[in-house]
């Protein structure tokens, strides 16, 4: 079992949201109409010092919520893998593969390992020593160009010179005669 149904994976059960995502959906949309000037970043600060003045009595709301939200996602996933027969190791090895081929063929990505930043780099390179070559294989052919079109010209320069001489000699020729 190397690859998942689409099936599967689309009825894969979702993992819970931690205690402070449930603080936070619980409290985005009041406190967004309270605020409606601010940008989400400025709203999520807001939440985030919310959440860290908050005493540890109201987290536990959440916390509690989290815990049950957890232990239904486990049953939800034990039911899962049976239904379509699958090993959870398996499972996991999958979805690890998956998510880091996401990540590598992600684009735009902001995150830059040094390999691949080498490869880049390096790629950059060859098409700069290519574009090189070809730069200078260009100027060549158009050296060789000009110096067979000098040629061309200097040969029909010659071919006129002594035609033209010629034509005295013959003249002084003819009157000697």
């Amino acid at each position: 079992m190397d690859q998942i149904s689409e099936e599967a994976i689309k009825n894969m059960p979702k993992k819970p949201q931690n205690a402070y995502m449930l603080f936070r959906a619980d409290t985005y949309d009041d406190l967004r109409k309270k605020n409606q000037d601010k940008s989400m970043t400025e709203l999520t600060s807001m939440i985030s010092s919310l959440w860290g003045e908050m005493d540890d009595k109201k987290k536990d709301k959440y916390n509690k919520d989290y815990e049950k939200a957890t232990e239904q996602y486990k049953t939800d996933y034990a039911g899962w893998l049976k239904k379509y027969k699958l090993d959870e190791d398996k499972v996991k090895k999958f979805l690890k593969d998956n998510k880091q081929a996401k990540k590598k063929n992600k684009k735009g990505s902001k995150k830059v390992t040094k390999a691949s930043k080498n490869e880049d780099e390096s790629d950059d390179e060859d098409e700069q020593k290519i574009q090189s070559l070809k730069n200078k294989n260009q100027k060549k052919q158009q050296d060789q160009k000009d110096q067979n079109e000098q040629k061309n010209t200097k040969g029909q320069q010659q071919n006129q010179k002594p035609v033209p001489q010629q034509k005295e000699k013959d003249k002084k020729d003819n009157k000697k005669k």
